[in-house]
């Protein structure tokens, strides 16, 4: 009974031992690549990959938004006011389900430095006049402001004619921890991507 069981175990062991002893070879190390959804709405997003092992990636992206991209209203602050990023860097580490070298299923956790616009729409303002009174007025326009955040993403990324050419989908969203705490979160680094690997 163990002699069978034991032959059949051995025939099944083959392919795992011979997987199992695989190599992964790095061919290529860095990337560019730009989102193609942003572009559409007249945004430009380049972002720059490197290969750090067989399963880890890390890479920056920066991220100009164009107006007709923040007229879609990603983004709140204070849960009513419109949020309008003008620039984002955004440092990020990629981990690979599969590999680097195939396509793959990443999981990505990224920081963000935006610059952008608050539209608080009318609001009251003090000052105080140099006579030492309060005057109160209403303030009305668009503050500047500078933040910082952090957040997550899924995505999938497909290669392409020997795995130089790359397309991606991606999923990530960012909250900003200077003056919004979590409640508030945005769409970032969410869409189509292609690029090329070197």
């Amino acid at each position: 009974m163990t002699k069978p069981f034991l032959t059949i175990l051995f025939i099944l062991s083959i392919p795992l031992s011979n997987y199992a002893q695989e190599e992964i070879v790095l061919q290529y190390y860095n990337q560019f690549s730009s989102n193609i959804s942003y572009a559409t709405l007249g945004s430009l997003d380049i972002n720059y990959e490197r290969t750090i092992s067989k399963y880890i990636t890390a890479g920056v992206g920066v991220t100009s938004y164009s107006n007709s991209h923040n007229d879609l209203n990603l983004e709140k602050y204070d849960g009513y006011s419109d949020y309008k990023v003008n620039l984002e860097i955004n440092p990020f580490v990629r981990l690979y389900v599969h590999n680097t070298q195939k396509k793959s299923l990443f999981i990505e956790v990224l920081g963000s430095y935006n610059e952008a616009e608050v539209n608080t729409g009318r609001r009251i303002s003090r000052t105080v006049n140099n006579l030492g009174y309060g005057v109160y007025a209403y303030d009305y326009g668009a503050q500047k402001m500078e933040n910082i955040g952090l957040g997550t993403g899924v995505g999938y990324r497909f290669l392409l004619l020997k795995n130089r050419l790359v397309l991606e989908a991606q999923f990530g969203v960012r909250t900003n921890l200077k003056e919004i705490w979590i409640y508030d979160i945005g769409l970032v680094r969410t869409g189509i991507k292609a690029g090329y690997r070197f």
